[in-house]
Protein backbone atom coordinates (compact mmCIF):
# COMPACT_ATOMS: atom_id res chain seq x y z
CA UNK A 1 0.00 0.00 0.00
CA UNK A 2 3.34 2.68 1.00
CA UNK A 3 4.25 2.02 -2.65
CA UNK A 4 0.78 2.56 -4.28
CA UNK A 5 0.27 5.65 -2.52
CA UNK A 6 3.96 6.96 -3.43
CA UNK A 7 2.97 6.25 -6.97
CA UNK A 8 -0.01 8.06 -6.79
CA UNK A 9 1.65 11.09 -5.74
CA UNK A 10 4.78 10.75 -8.50
CA UNK A 11 1.81 10.58 -11.27
CA UNK A 12 -0.33 13.44 -9.57
CA UNK A 13 2.71 15.81 -9.34
CA UNK A 14 3.54 15.43 -12.96
CA UNK A 15 -0.26 15.87 -13.80
CA UNK A 16 -0.14 19.43 -12.03
CA UNK A 17 2.96 20.41 -13.85
CA UNK A 18 1.81 19.14 -16.91
CA UNK A 19 -1.48 20.97 -16.13
CA UNK A 20 0.28 23.84 -16.06
CA UNK A 21 2.94 24.13 -18.72
CA UNK A 22 1.24 22.83 -21.58
CA UNK A 23 -1.80 25.80 -22.55
CA UNK A 24 -5.12 24.14 -23.76
CA UNK A 25 -6.26 24.80 -27.96
CA UNK A 26 -9.43 27.24 -27.20
CA UNK A 27 -10.56 24.71 -30.37
CA UNK A 28 -11.27 21.76 -27.41
CA UNK A 29 -11.45 24.15 -24.40
CA UNK A 30 -14.95 21.87 -23.71
CA UNK A 31 -13.84 18.44 -22.87
CA UNK A 32 -16.83 16.71 -23.94
CA UNK A 33 -15.76 17.53 -27.26
CA UNK A 34 -12.07 17.35 -27.18
CA UNK A 35 -10.07 15.18 -29.90
CA UNK A 36 -7.06 13.66 -29.55
CA UNK A 37 -5.36 15.46 -32.66
CA UNK A 38 -1.13 14.46 -31.31
CA UNK A 39 0.04 11.00 -32.89
CA UNK A 40 -2.20 7.77 -32.12
CA UNK A 41 1.02 5.10 -31.58
CA UNK A 42 3.02 4.35 -28.25
CA UNK A 43 5.47 2.16 -28.14
CA UNK A 44 5.82 1.65 -23.91
CA UNK A 45 7.92 0.28 -20.81
CA UNK A 46 6.38 -0.58 -17.69
CA UNK A 47 9.18 0.14 -14.81
CA UNK A 48 6.49 -0.54 -12.42
CA UNK A 49 9.10 -3.47 -10.76
CA UNK A 50 11.88 -0.70 -10.10
CA UNK A 51 9.56 0.51 -7.28
CA UNK A 52 10.55 -2.52 -5.67
CA UNK A 53 12.89 -0.34 -3.52
CA UNK A 54 10.21 1.48 -2.11
CA UNK A 55 8.82 0.20 1.60
CA UNK A 56 12.11 -1.84 2.00
CA UNK A 57 11.52 -5.25 0.20
CA UNK A 58 10.64 -7.21 -3.48
CA UNK A 59 7.51 -7.22 -4.91
CA UNK A 60 5.65 -10.97 -4.63
CA UNK A 61 5.92 -10.57 -8.47
CA UNK A 62 7.55 -8.67 -11.54
CA UNK A 63 5.95 -7.66 -14.46
CA UNK A 64 8.20 -5.98 -16.91
CA UNK A 65 6.59 -5.56 -20.33
CA UNK A 66 7.06 -3.59 -24.02
CA UNK A 67 3.44 -2.54 -24.96
CA UNK A 68 2.29 -0.76 -28.41
CA UNK A 69 -0.79 1.24 -28.06
CA UNK A 70 -3.28 2.45 -30.67
CA UNK A 71 -5.58 5.43 -30.17
CA UNK A 72 -9.30 5.08 -31.91
CA UNK A 73 -11.50 8.38 -30.94
CA UNK A 74 -13.04 5.89 -28.23
CA UNK A 75 -10.86 3.12 -27.61
CA UNK A 76 -7.68 1.73 -27.22
CA UNK A 77 -5.75 -1.45 -29.03
CA UNK A 78 -3.49 -2.89 -26.91
CA UNK A 79 -0.41 -5.51 -27.40
CA UNK A 80 2.34 -6.83 -25.34
CA UNK A 81 5.29 -8.87 -24.45
CA UNK A 82 5.24 -9.78 -20.38
CA UNK A 83 8.18 -11.47 -18.52
CA UNK A 84 7.24 -12.23 -14.97
CA UNK A 85 9.14 -13.43 -12.35
CA UNK A 86 7.45 -15.02 -9.11
CA UNK A 87 9.27 -14.42 -5.73
CA UNK A 88 9.24 -17.13 -3.69
CA UNK A 89 10.95 -18.22 -0.05
CA UNK A 90 14.35 -19.53 -0.59
CA UNK A 91 15.80 -19.89 3.02
CA UNK A 92 13.70 -22.91 3.51
CA UNK A 93 16.48 -25.73 4.96
CA UNK A 94 15.75 -28.90 6.91
CA UNK A 95 17.90 -31.58 8.93
CA UNK A 96 18.57 -34.72 7.39
CA UNK A 97 20.45 -36.53 9.82
CA UNK A 98 22.96 -36.13 12.54
CA UNK A 99 26.31 -38.17 12.16
CA UNK A 100 29.63 -38.76 13.77
CA UNK A 101 32.67 -38.97 11.80
CA UNK A 102 35.85 -40.78 12.80
CA UNK A 103 38.97 -38.99 11.60
CA UNK A 104 42.19 -41.04 11.95
CA UNK A 105 45.79 -39.14 11.39
CA UNK A 106 49.57 -39.97 12.52
CA UNK A 107 49.40 -38.18 15.79
CA UNK A 108 45.70 -38.34 17.07
CA UNK A 109 42.06 -39.76 16.21
CA UNK A 110 39.27 -36.91 16.04
CA UNK A 111 35.56 -37.40 16.39
CA UNK A 112 33.00 -34.94 15.15
CA UNK A 113 29.51 -35.15 15.44
CA UNK A 114 28.29 -33.35 11.70
CA UNK A 115 24.83 -32.71 10.25
CA UNK A 116 23.50 -33.12 6.75
CA UNK A 117 20.95 -30.24 5.22
CA UNK A 118 19.28 -30.06 2.38
CA UNK A 119 18.14 -26.66 1.21
CA UNK A 120 15.46 -25.18 -1.39
CA UNK A 121 15.42 -23.38 -3.98
CA UNK A 122 12.82 -21.96 -6.19
CA UNK A 123 12.75 -20.46 -10.08
CA UNK A 124 9.38 -19.80 -11.49
CA UNK A 125 8.68 -17.23 -13.90
CA UNK A 126 6.09 -16.57 -17.46
CA UNK A 127 6.47 -15.81 -20.89
CA UNK A 128 3.09 -14.42 -22.28
CA UNK A 129 1.61 -12.45 -25.21
CA UNK A 130 -1.22 -10.59 -24.73
CA UNK A 131 -4.09 -8.77 -26.87
CA UNK A 132 -6.55 -6.54 -25.72
CA UNK A 133 -9.15 -3.72 -26.11
CA UNK A 134 -10.21 -0.58 -24.02
CA UNK A 135 -12.66 1.90 -23.55
CA UNK A 136 -11.38 5.37 -23.73
CA UNK A 137 -12.61 8.55 -22.46
CA UNK A 138 -10.26 11.55 -24.12
CA UNK A 139 -9.71 14.35 -22.45
CA UNK A 140 -6.80 17.23 -23.00
CA UNK A 141 -4.46 16.28 -20.49
CA UNK A 142 -5.34 12.33 -19.82
CA UNK A 143 -7.17 9.39 -21.85
CA UNK A 144 -8.98 7.54 -18.66
CA UNK A 145 -9.63 3.52 -20.17
CA UNK A 146 -10.90 0.42 -19.03
CA UNK A 147 -10.92 -2.91 -20.75
CA UNK A 148 -9.84 -6.37 -20.93
CA UNK A 149 -7.60 -8.95 -23.07
CA UNK A 150 -6.25 -12.09 -23.96
CA UNK A 151 -3.40 -14.22 -22.66
CA UNK A 152 -1.45 -17.10 -24.10
CA UNK A 153 2.15 -18.00 -23.18
CA UNK A 154 4.46 -20.35 -21.54
CA UNK A 155 4.59 -20.91 -17.31
CA UNK A 156 7.66 -22.57 -15.91
CA UNK A 157 8.25 -23.88 -12.69
CA UNK A 158 11.76 -25.10 -11.21
CA UNK A 159 11.97 -26.55 -7.93
CA UNK A 160 15.82 -27.66 -6.60
CA UNK A 161 17.25 -28.64 -3.44
CA UNK A 162 20.67 -29.04 -2.32
CA UNK A 163 22.54 -30.78 0.08
CA UNK A 164 25.49 -29.21 2.81
CA UNK A 165 27.36 -31.24 5.27
CA UNK A 166 28.79 -29.39 8.56
CA UNK A 167 29.74 -29.22 11.84
CA UNK A 168 26.94 -30.28 14.72
CA UNK A 169 27.54 -28.40 17.56
CA UNK A 170 24.36 -28.99 19.45
CA UNK A 171 21.50 -27.53 19.83
CA UNK A 172 19.92 -24.81 19.15
CA UNK A 173 21.08 -24.81 15.88
CA UNK A 174 21.37 -21.82 14.32
CA UNK A 175 23.11 -19.98 11.31
CA UNK A 176 22.63 -22.19 8.77
CA UNK A 177 21.14 -20.16 5.97
CA UNK A 178 23.33 -21.25 2.75
CA UNK A 179 23.29 -20.04 -0.48
CA UNK A 180 23.08 -23.10 -2.91
CA UNK A 181 26.09 -21.55 -5.21
CA UNK A 182 28.48 -23.69 -4.72
CA UNK A 183 26.70 -26.82 -4.28
CA UNK A 184 25.75 -29.45 -7.07
CA UNK A 185 22.12 -30.03 -7.34
CA UNK A 186 20.85 -33.17 -5.52
CA UNK A 187 17.30 -33.40 -6.91
CA UNK A 188 14.92 -31.30 -8.72
CA UNK A 189 11.22 -31.32 -10.50
CA UNK A 190 11.12 -28.86 -13.53
CA UNK A 191 7.49 -28.28 -14.31
CA UNK A 192 6.09 -26.08 -17.90
CA UNK A 193 3.13 -24.82 -18.28
CA UNK A 194 1.12 -23.96 -21.00
CA UNK A 195 -0.56 -20.51 -19.84
CA UNK A 196 -3.85 -19.00 -21.06
CA UNK A 197 -6.59 -16.59 -19.69
CA UNK A 198 -7.92 -12.77 -19.27
CA UNK A 199 -6.35 -9.26 -17.77
CA UNK A 200 -8.46 -6.43 -16.90
CA UNK A 201 -7.28 -2.93 -16.67
CA UNK A 202 -8.55 0.40 -16.05
CA UNK A 203 -6.12 3.06 -15.58
CA UNK A 204 -5.30 6.39 -16.91
CA UNK A 205 -3.19 8.19 -19.51
CA UNK A 206 -1.60 11.29 -18.66
CA UNK A 207 -0.13 13.27 -21.56
CA UNK A 208 3.57 14.91 -20.21
CA UNK A 209 4.82 16.01 -23.53
CA UNK A 210 3.60 16.01 -27.43
CA UNK A 211 6.07 12.61 -27.62
CA UNK A 212 5.44 11.40 -23.99
CA UNK A 213 3.04 9.66 -22.61
CA UNK A 214 2.71 8.54 -18.47
CA UNK A 215 -0.01 5.49 -18.04
CA UNK A 216 -0.71 3.89 -14.89
CA UNK A 217 -3.16 1.23 -14.64
CA UNK A 218 -4.09 -1.71 -12.14
CA UNK A 219 -4.14 -5.22 -13.83
CA UNK A 220 -5.88 -7.96 -12.53
CA UNK A 221 -5.31 -10.97 -14.47
CA UNK A 222 -7.11 -14.35 -14.64
CA UNK A 223 -5.12 -17.50 -15.78
CA UNK A 224 -5.17 -21.25 -16.59
CA UNK A 225 -2.02 -23.60 -16.40
CA UNK A 226 -1.73 -26.91 -18.25
CA UNK A 227 1.10 -29.07 -17.62
CA UNK A 228 3.25 -29.81 -20.77
CA UNK A 229 6.19 -31.35 -19.77
CA UNK A 230 7.90 -32.21 -16.56
CA UNK A 231 11.43 -33.52 -15.43
CA UNK A 232 12.76 -35.07 -12.30
CA UNK A 233 14.98 -36.11 -10.65
CA UNK A 234 14.58 -36.80 -6.75
CA UNK A 235 16.85 -39.48 -4.87
CA UNK A 236 15.07 -38.05 -1.32
CA UNK A 237 11.89 -39.26 -2.38
CA UNK A 238 10.81 -35.56 -1.36
CA UNK A 239 8.37 -34.92 -4.68
CA UNK A 240 5.90 -37.00 -3.69
CA UNK A 241 2.92 -35.41 -5.61
CA UNK A 242 2.75 -33.73 -8.85
CA UNK A 243 1.86 -30.09 -9.70
CA UNK A 244 -1.77 -29.93 -10.89
CA UNK A 245 -3.22 -28.12 -13.52
CA UNK A 246 -5.64 -25.29 -12.67
CA UNK A 247 -6.47 -21.49 -12.75
CA UNK A 248 -4.86 -18.76 -10.82
CA UNK A 249 -6.33 -15.33 -9.71
CA UNK A 250 -3.53 -12.73 -9.36
CA UNK A 251 -5.05 -9.27 -7.89
CA UNK A 252 -1.79 -7.32 -7.27
CA UNK A 253 -0.73 -6.25 -10.64
CA UNK A 254 0.04 -2.78 -10.70
CA UNK A 255 1.34 -0.97 -13.67
CA UNK A 256 3.74 2.18 -14.62
CA UNK A 257 4.08 2.60 -18.18
CA UNK A 258 6.59 5.20 -19.71
CA UNK A 259 5.35 5.42 -23.76
CA UNK A 260 6.94 7.17 -26.18
CA UNK A 261 4.42 8.60 -29.14
CA UNK A 262 4.76 8.06 -32.73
Amino acid sequence: MKKILLLVCFVSLIAAVSAQTEPVSREFADDSTYVDTLNRNLIGLNVYPAFGILGGGRLPSTKIFLQYKHYYDHMNLRASLNYISFYKDNDNIDIMSITTDTLVTDDETIVADSMMFRKFYYDVYTYDFRLGLEAAFPNKGYRFYLGGGLIGGYHYTGEYYYHYKREFNGYPVENVNIYPLNAETAGFRKTSFFKAGVDFTIGVDINISPNCVISVQYAPELVYYHSVKQDVLDPDNYFTTDLKNGFSFIPDYVDFVVNIRF
